[in-house]
């Protein structure tokens, strides 16, 4: 370990605003700040020769008029196929073309151009991401899934975001639905559900090499090869790996007990590297039946600079930790379709996953088992019946400030859900009810139901409503986890140690929301999606503790203490609507402008026998737009520019701001392209949001990727 960091700041809006500070580029940076500047320069050089030429219009922007954007298929909403226009919720898609031409390397990146989505970067590898609020480090309630397959972690609520990674090439869509999706999806599916839908075997067909490098993505590479022997049968193998620098000597910002703010002015070591390699088989058993196994691999590994509360605010304990997870998955799918509307889908799933933080280890079993059958009863009347049945287990070590009683455990949960669909004027107006009952280890029976109606006065427009209850539900992290939090310092000069414990008596946390949308679509030119929500929450998760420190005495010496309990003990409610469009400029240009507005309030109770407190504050960010431009200079040249620009954080005073990217992208050949990525042009180098865990936030700053691909 190293020595102790002294210098600490209470949380106010005064002392946060200072926090973020302007400095020059480092030393580190320096050797690319030239190539930085010649291909800033050739960007803009490109944009003013070309502005003006109406080029031949590329395969890309074709594939997708506005019209069939607006029509698009989705399957995240009620677990079938349905136009995105005729979808009774708010969801937006991202295309595989939308993907490749962000530049994006991971999936939080490429969520930044949703609108509605509130996406923060807290440190190049850790991520805060959530819709319509809740926006925390673990996305405790949204469902993130990856062909169905959910990727939430019952050992603390929520995913870990660094270790959520597909071949970008190989996925075809991302659907994300804001708002409660729990019928159809389950618990967990609180404010969100995010579907990353990978591309059929057949549609991977060859080979594919990727290469890219950068001042923070140093190394990367991505292989992939298809092959379909027969109209019957196709599979495709891949792997990747990449190393990441996001430390620049910059400052770092560490979060204590939602309260004090340790700053460390050089964080050097950041490093983060992943290697996975993984497989897809999409069968054929006959005209009616298909099948498809999938699976992979991983290990991460990353540098963590880490700290815990000694002596709160004067002495803290800062030491340089390694995290390393590694594990894979299996999940296999068989659908049996007897006509049009009418099917049988079974799936199975088993993930592992081995962790070691330096404060805790372990290793983590999920598998699943989920049912569904869909099927016409007349022309105006579709019934959905689905079951499940979920396990987890784990064994996880304690270290340092952290760990868990028992140390093993087993969670179960079975489920049953049945939802009702009917056309009360066929293609007119469409009404669904439906509910989801289960029945978990923690606690016991919950009931999640939804209620949607669809009306569609022509082709071109619809307007929606839902009414819906989903859960959080309870996890080992609520009931189990035992942390020292560290001493204080008092005005007597006697040290207080505080600490908090999960309770066996946590409840889930239940949201009641009502949504309306309203879409248009207007020729080919453009298009438009509105929605506005409230939602309010009970039963949040909070600590609770005496009002005064209990005094000990311990080999003579006083000591103060100050136990607290996590309960559902607080409340909440949030407002807000989303607005974003697409607008076909011409032939070859694109624009996409987004705006989301978010009004959070989340209280605790009073009381003259007890006091309360946060175990975490969300962000709370009121204002949020971005405009994408998708530019076809020419048939082989490719320019895009994203503006994202968002208002203070209320919750920890950190200013709003705007950042800019772009990316340049030819095509010597059908087969390769060659793309120039240049994120935060300005080079705001803020601070986007605070670390809930040991580790530091850094500022953003401007970054560059070269790559290049190749098919075959």
């Amino acid at each position: 370990m190293s020595g102790h960091l002294r210098r600490t700041h209470r949380l106010n809006s005064r002392e946060a605003a200072r926090t973020v500070v302007k400095y020059r580029p480092s030393a580190s940076d320096k050797p690319y700040v030239p190539t930085m500047r010649l291909a800033l320069s050739g960007l803009c050089a490109a944009g003013l020769i070309w502005g003006q030429r109406v080029g031949a219009p590329t395969d890309e922007l074709d594939k997708l008029s506005v019209e069939e954007l607006f029509g698009i298929q989705v399957t995240s909403v009620g677990r079938k196929a349905q136009q995105l226009s005729k979808a009774p919720a708010a969801v937006f898609v991202l295309t595989s073309e939308d993907i490749r031409r962000s530049g994006a390397t991971s999936i939080p990146e490429a969520l930044r151009w949703v609108p509605g989505l509130t996406v923060l970067r807290l440190d190049g590898r850790s991520w805060v991401i959530s819709a319509r609020g809740g926006a925390r480090l673990y996305s405790d309630k949204m469902l993130v899934m990856i062909d169905g397959r959910s990727l939430y972690n019952p050992l603390f609520s929520g995913l870990i975001w660094d270790s959520i990674d597909v071949c970008l090439e190989d996925v075809d869509r991302i659907e994300i639905v804001r708002g409660p999706g729990a019928v159809m999806w389950g618990p967990n599916a609180v404010n969100g559900v995010i579907n990353i839908i990978t591309k059929k075997a057949q549609a991977t067909k060859g080979g594919l090499v990727s290469a890219s490098a950068g001042n923070e993505q140093r190394a990367a590479a991505t292989a992939r090869y298809g092959f379909a022997p027969n109209d019957h049968l196709a599979y495709r193998i891949w792997a990747k790996t990449e190393y990441y620098t996001p430390a620049f000597d910059s400052p770092g910002y560490f979060l204590f007990d939602s309260t004090f703010i340790m700053r460390d002015p050089s964080i050097t070591n950041l490093d983060f590297s992943t290697t996975r390699a993984g497989f897809r088989i999409d069968g054929q058993g006959g005209e009616r039946d298909s099948w498809e196994i999938q699976g992979d691999g991983f290990k991460n590994d990353r540098q963590d600079p880490s700290g815990y509360a000694v002596v709160m605010p004067a002495l803290m304990n800062r030491f340089q930790g390694h995290t390393d997870y590694e594990g894979g998955f299996l999940q296999g799918q068989w659908t049996h379709s007897l006509s049009e509307g009418r099917e049988t889908v079974l799936q199975f799933s088993y993930d592992r996953t081995d962790i070691d933080y330096p404060f805790m280890s372990g290793g983590l079993n999920n598998a699943t088992l989920d049912w569904q059958w869909r099927a016409p009863i007349s022309e105006r009347h579709e019934l959905y019946v689905g079951a499940g049945y979920q396990q987890y287990w784990d064994s996880i070590n304690g270290r340092f400030f952290a760990s868990f009683n028992p140390t093993s455990s087993v969670y179960r949960d079975g489920d049953v859900v049945v939802r009702d669909e009917w056309q009360l004027l066929p293609q007119r107006l469409m009404v669904s009810a439906g509910m989801r009952t289960d029945y978990n280890s923690y606690s016991r029976f919950e009931y999640q139901p939804s209620f949607r109606l669809l009306y569609t006065p022509s082709a071109r427009e619809s307007i929606w409503f839902a009414a819906s209850r989903a859960i959080r539900a309870p996890s080992r992290y609520d009931r189990a986890l035992q942390v020292d939090a560290g001493g204080l310092s008092t005005a007597l000069g006697v040290p207080m140690e505080t600490s908090f414990v999960g309770s066996k008596a946590f409840q889930s946390e239940v949201e009641r929301s009502l949504e309306m949308g309203y879409r248009r679509q207007a020729g080919q030119r453009w298009s438009v999606d509105l929605s506005t929500f409230w939602s309010y929450y009970d039963r949040l998760r909070a600590i609770q503790g005496p009002l005064m420190p209990i005094l000990t005495w311990v080999g003579g010496n006083p000591i103060l203490t100050m136990p607290m309990t996590l309960g559902n003990f607080a409340s909440g409610r949030s407002y807000g609507g989303e607005i974003w469009g697409y607008w076909q400029v011409s032939s070859n240009w694109r624009l996409t402008p987004s705006y989301s507005y978010l009004n959070e309030t989340q209280w605790l109770p009073g009381s003259q026998t007890a006091a309360y407190n946060w175990d975490g504050r969300p962000a709370t960010i009121h204002h949020q737009g971005f405009l994408r431009s998708q530019h076809d200079l020419t048939k082989n040249l490719q320019f895009d520019l994203m503006a994202r620009a968002h208002s203070r954080d209320l919750t920890w005073a950190l200013p709003g701001a705007l950042t800019v990217d772009a990316r340049l992208a030819w095509r010597p050949f059908r087969t390769a392209e060659i793309s120039l990525l240049l994120q935060d042009l300005t080079n705001r180098q803020i601070v986007e949001c605070y670390s809930e865990g040991p580790t530091p936030a850094i500022p953003l700053r401007r970054t560059f990727m070269l790559k290049l691909t190749q098919t075959f």
